[in-house]
């Protein structure tokens, strides 16, 4: 299987220039495009081995008395046959990594079977809860590329594509239709942090705080499929 097909083509991308956002602040122009990474790039490491649901935990938001489905098991929700994740997107919730990671290029191969939700949590912290503190590389169609800023994290953003919570992508869409595979690339490494869709840079920010933590696949709604979810580290680990 392929691996980081789109992550070399980064840094041949030019971007628009980007203001600080943080209330007070005067405008910090970003770079023209996404720095080099800091290091050589690790030894990639298999979040989802192909077999079974090892190293992941679910968390389902919890039930409310005749208002949400009684409490179910990861098993209900996420399946894997030959070499494939299947999650039902039922429950609202999210599967996510026992262990915590930094400095990366994450690739996650996967694709809609319908129309719906989804999304990439990363940078998780804290307690398990709907929904954690993260960011969310956006996985609901019509919106794949956009950052979803769900713990308010400080960073430098291009002020034209701020929303509340939502830094919105660069454009236009190079998502693909339900039913197609798909290949979202993230990349933290010391303050930069970019989001690719399908070869094509769609997100961009920089001088973030720490954006350590776990990586999740979210269960909002979207009956989704996953082949690959690697996680490279930049240096060594």
């Amino acid at each position: 299987m392929r691996s980081y097909p789109a992550t070399s083509r980064i840094v041949l991308v030019i971007l628009m220039s980007s203001a600080s956002v943080l209330a007070g602040d005067a405008p910090t122009p970003a770079p023209l495009a996404p720095p080099p990474l800091s290091a050589p790039l690790g030894k990639p490491i298999q979040l989802f081995n192909g077999k079974d649901l090892a190293g992941w935990v679910w968390y389902q938001r919890p039930p409310h008395t005749g208002t949400a489905p009684a409490a179910v098991d990861i098993e209900q929700v996420c399946s894997v046959h030959d070499g494939i994740l299947h999650t039902t997107g039922r429950p609202t919730g999210y599967i996510r990594t026992e262990k915590e990671f930094d400095n990366y290029v994450l690739t996650v191969e996967q694709r809609h079977i319908g129309k719906g939700n989804g999304g990439i949590l990363f940078a998780i912290t804290g307690p398990d809860k709907v929904w954690p503190r993260c960011l969310e590389a956006q996985g609901a169609n019509g919106e794949e590329g956009d950052i979803r800023n769900i713990a308010d994290f400080k960073m430098t953003m291009d002020a034209a594509r701020v929303e509340p919570k939502r830094l919105r992508r660069i454009g236009p869409s190079s998502e693909k239709p339900p039913g197609e595979w798909e290949t979202i690339v993230v990349v933290v490494d010391h303050g930069n942090l970019t989001v690719t869709v399908n070869g094509q840079l769609q997100n961009i920010a920089t001088s973030t705080e720490s954006l350590v933590g776990k990586i999740g696949l979210q269960s909002e709604g979207g009956e989704m499929e996953f082949r690959k979810v690697e996680l490279t580290p930049i240096g060594n680990p």
